[in-house]
């Protein structure tokens, strides 16, 4: 039996690699179906008429733009599914859908309330589109109709830092692609990066204001990674946000750290045993463990496992010994990071966690050594991780597919920046990021004067001149990350309004924030939901009207309801003021509001039961007897 039960696994771990395979081969990936039924029955053919891929990179940041047009080539209206992969680390900023012609962005709504919204349009046959985020990193958009014989266009925006290893947008579509084209621009950069397209090169030009490189095609495949080589920006970047706020990305050359300095004497490990991470790569993380301990020989190694319950605790002395024990933990429980305070002074800790706290995330975590936090998957909560890190003298180590690049993450010591503050020593939002070896980078939200101090984890600080003169162009990645960054402190239920206010304003989409696009400035009114500030402005001049009147209904409705409960409530106060004679007869039943002002009438007595002789009783009663035994029967009674 347990056999048995094995086999099923693997058969199962199998079919969901298979499935997890197939599905980072198909990027984008697009679906539809016949009158918004989702079910196997009602799938059709859809295909992509044209996807134009806009890539901007600025510094160490890039904001992509695609625009994908639909063509239905049914005889039937369909419901288009789009997914996209995104790349690691990416921020959604912004989504549009064709309306009568125009590109009309979408607002950002509830989750639950958007889907209920879309979906109550879709069954009124009118134009919606959602558009979602998920944990995991993936952007998906439901678009109906699709009109036979035509199509819909749909634009997607979003930043993402170029990481370590550089930056990677998949693409591999089913089918041919009617025309497709790609476009990459850059500035800020020291020098032209290496971008291919697959195994491809592009041919990278230089220009007035950076470099670039287009490649086009139609009617084929596309197929092969767009990738963009990890390169070395400016020490000095500046960019301008949409809503007027200016960023900064700075750099510059790290302290040399002397010898062996990175190697702990005190290394402690917090494992997260949590059920949510009952499918995590457990395998590479215990294999970085063995890595650290074997680099490092640390005199003394202690492990934590922990999870909602508290904490399990081993001291280990070899690398084998900690994989034995960390291999044969139990997941299970809810996550809280509260037994993080526990233990003694450490010189060295590194965390192995998913970061998705379901309780105690506000808690305050006190940890008594440099922290390093190791994530394993793309759906890790990695800018509270990041957040986590930053807090207690770390930093976050993504652990992809090549341990060897953690491993030397984590030997390059802790000399990364660490705090950020204006000339009076305020500090300032910041956010690490990756930078070459002997390097650092950061973006930081740029002071209204003066310049900018950056404490680094060596000791050192740099004060780094901010040329306030002339304007930054714009460009809105630096400050969208900085507010993923913030949002990450708040957690999406803790503080809710709050993480609501600052995802509008920089128009971030999150597993709890959908966007939404509606046809009509009605259909906005009728959800009671605000229309992007983009609609054109005739839309806006309409809903300003129809809001109006709207309004004004409203207080109508609610001024003839005052009224009237006014009026109930003078009636009710005069009748308790009149005086009455208690010896009096009253002429009719005293009543209130609650009761009938008479009593009913008492019911009609029952009709009497008929009545008739012995011989007509005994005569309908053979009429009724089924057969001559029950007469016979009868008669003998």
């Amino acid at each position: 039996m347990l056999a048995r039960w094995r086999g099923l696994v693997a058969l199962g771990l199998a079919l969901v690699m298979g499935q997890g395979a197939w599905a980072q081969t198909a990027n984008p990936m697009l679906k539809a179906h016949a009158a918004g039924i989702r079910d196997a029955a009602h799938e059709r053919n859809l295909s992509l008429g044209r996807l134009d891929i806009a890539v901007e990179q600025r510094g160490s940041i890039v904001e992509t733009t695609i625009t994908a047009a639909f063509v239905n080539p049914e005889a039937e209206q369909l419901e288009g599914d789009f997914r996209l992969t995104l790349p690691e680390g990416a921020v959604v900023t912004g989504y549009a859908l064709d309306i009568g012609g125009q590109m009309v962005d979408g607002v950002l709504v509830d989750r639950p309330r958007a889907k209920a919204v879309y979906e109550a349009r879709v069954r009124q046959r009118i134009d919606p589109g959602l558009a979602e985020v998920s944990a995991d990193n993936v952007f998906s958009t439901r678009v109906y109709p699709i009109w036979p014989g035509r199509g819909r266009t749909i634009r997607v925006r979003f930043v993402s830092p170029v990481g370590a290893g550089g930056w990677r947008l998949p693409l591999g579509f089913d089918g041919a692609v009617g025309d497709w084209s790609i476009r990459v621009h850059g500035s800020g950069t020291a020098a032209r990066p290496l971008v291919t397209l697959g195994e491809t090169p592009m041919a990278i030009t230089t220009d007035g204001e950076g470099w670039g490189g287009a490649v086009s095609g139609k009617d084929k495949p596309l197929s092969g990674a767009l990738a963009i080589a990890p390169g070395r920006a400016a020490d000095l970047v500046a960019s301008t946000h949409h809503n007027g706020e200016r960023d900064l990305e700075l750099g510059g050359d790290l302290p040399a750290v002397a010898g062996n300095a990175a190697a702990p004497a005190h290394l402690r490990i917090y494992w997260d045993r949590s059920r949510s991470r009952l499918k995590a790569d457990t395998a590479r993380e215990i294999a970085l463990v063995r890595a650290a301990i074997d680099r490092w020989h640390p005199g003394k190694v202690e492990l934590v496992a922990f999870n909602s319950s508290g904490a399990q605790t081993r001291s280990v002395t070899t690398a084998a010994e900690a994989a034995a024990w960390l291999g044969a933990l139990d997941y299970r429980g809810a996550t809280s990071f509260a037994p993080l305070s526990l233990g003694g002074p450490a010189d060295r800790c590194l965390v192995f966690t998913d970061g998705r706290a379901t309780i105690d995330r506000d808690a305050a975590i006190t940890p008594r050594c440099p922290l390093d936090v190791v994530s394993s998957a793309g759906g890790d909560d990695r800018a509270w991780l990041r957040h986590l890190a930053r807090a207690h003298g770390g930093r976050l180590i993504p652990l992809g597919d090549d341990p060897a690049a953690a491993m030397a993450l984590l030997q390059a010591g802790t000399a990364g920046v660490i705090a950020v503050t204006d000339r009076d020593d305020r500090p300032l939002p910041f956010v690490p990021l990756a930078a070459a070896q002997g390097r650092w980078a950061v973006l930081v939200r740029a002071p209204g004067f003066g310049p900018v101090k950056i404490r680094l984890g060596a000791g050192q600080e740099v004060v780094r001149a901010i040329d306030g003169g002339g304007e930054a162009p714009a460009f809105d990645g630096p400050g969208a990350l900085l507010a993923q960054d913030a949002l990450a402190t708040l957690g999406a239920t803790e503080q809710r309004d709050a993480y609501v206010t600052l995802s509008r304003r920089y128009g971030i989409a999150s597993p709890s924030l959908s966007f939404l696009v509606l046809e009509s400035v009605g259909d906005y009114l009728n959800a009671k939901i605000d229309p992007p500030a983009t609609l054109p402005a005739e839309w806006r001049d309409d809903y300003a009207r129809q809001r109006k009147a709207m309004e004004a209904d409203d207080a109508r409705i609610a001024q003839r309801h005052f009224d009237q409960l006014l009026k109930a409530w003078q009636d009710e106060v005069a009748w308790w003021k009149t005086k009455f004679d208690p010896a009096s007869r009253p002429k009719r039943i005293a009543t209130s509001h609650s009761f009938d002002r008479t009593a009913p009438p008492p019911p009609p007595p029952p009709p009497p039961p008929p009545r008739g002789s012995v011989r007509q009783n005994r005569r309908a009663f053979r009429h009724t007897a089924p057969d001559r035994a029950d007469r016979a029967a009868t008669r003998r009674s």
